[in-house]
């Protein structure tokens, strides 16, 4: 018992030793991990194994949950649903995720060292570089914002809060690599603050060729209130009119009963004068026995595509 006991000692012992000093207090033993350098380790049994837990600390590092910095009374979310920052988080953590690999691909290795067939590793990525490639993220999306502020459309401000609940993203993993201020052109309060206040605009919607389904209609409507947009008659001569054309093609598909189809619904915006403000043109690919239930399937991708290019319905400065 006693030899049992003093062997597994040893071996612990053994195993605790064999780690190299470096690996153990990497920070104190790399001054420029804390200077220059975001660093992390990993250990594996091969070389490829210690980089791949190395990267994946680093990935970690940067994908965390992004924070909400905006309350939104519970008033508004009803009434500026789409604005709601909860909306987007899926959409931002996607995207996070996504340009977190291009971020990490700066990764270098510092130092590696092989005890006993172990790998271990110390990777560092240079923090100037980094907060470098950040910045530039977050000044494209700004400038992207300023360009769609300057058309003076409600319809841009779901892409803009997108883009700055993205930007709230670089933002906090920036903050981590540099001390160096940021000046944004565009600021989430003030787009809360704009949408809380709008003005009921009243838009007619009208059918080009084939009247519109009830069920796409309404998805148009359900999109549009939260921008505080109310439908009404074409009679009543609104200030802009929303044109709709739904079109189906039909493609080869040599199964019997069914038949491929394109669902094409394309969406603009007219002003008083009947020049075009802006166009969406969305698509989905469906199989079905019949026109109607293609179009029936089509309707939920129909609508993201709807949703994800509002902005486009303004590419003229409105008088909202």
């Amino acid at each position: 018992m006693k030899f049992l006991l003093a062997l597994t000692l040893f071996t612990s012992l053994r195993g605790v030793a064999a780690v190299p000093g470096w690996y153990s207090d990497y920070l104190k033993s790399n001054p420029t991990c804390e200077r220059e350098y975001l660093c992390a380790v990993g250990d594996g049994e091969s070389e490829a194994s210690a980089l791949s837990e190395a990267r994946n600390e680093v990935a970690k590092f940067f994908q965390t949950k992004v924070k909400s910095k905006s309350q939104v009374s519970s008033s508004s979310e009803q009434s500026s649903a789409i604005a709601a920052d909860g909306k987007f988080d899926e959409w931002t953590s996607k995207l996070i995720s996504e340009e977190t690999t291009e971020i990490i691909t700066g990764l270098e290795v510092k130092r590696q060292e092989q005890v006993d067939g172990h790998t271990y590793v110390l990777m560092g990525l240079e923090r100037a570089k980094t907060a470098k490639l950040l910045k530039e993220k977050i000044d494209s999306l700004d400038i992207e914002n300023a360009k769609a502020m300057e058309l003076n459309s409600r319809f841009t401000y779901p892409k803009i809060l997108k883009n700055l609940s993205l930007m709230d993203a670089f933002r906090e993993r920036y903050d981590l690599m540099s001390q160096a201020p940021l000046l944004l052109k565009v600021k989430k309060e003030n787009i809360l603050e704009k949408q809380n206040k709008l003005r009921p605009l009243k838009i007619a919607l009208v059918s080009k060729g084939k009247k519109l389904p009830a069920k796409l209609s309404h998805t148009l409507i359900d999109l549009l209130s939260p921008l505080k947009v109310v439908v009404v008659a074409k009679k009543t001569s609104p200030q802009y009119i929303l044109q709709s054309e739904l079109i189906t093609e039909e493609q080869y598909f040599n199964v019997d009963g069914f038949k491929k189809l394109n669902v094409i619904m394309r969406v603009e915006l007219l002003n008083s004068k009947s020049a075009v403000m802006g166009k969406i043109s969305a698509l989905s690919e469906q199989v079905a026995r019949t026109n109607d239930q293609a179009i029936e399937k089509a309707i939920p991708e129909l609508k993201e595509s709807l949703e994800n290019n509002l902005d486009q319905l303004t590419t003229l400065k409105m008088e909202d």
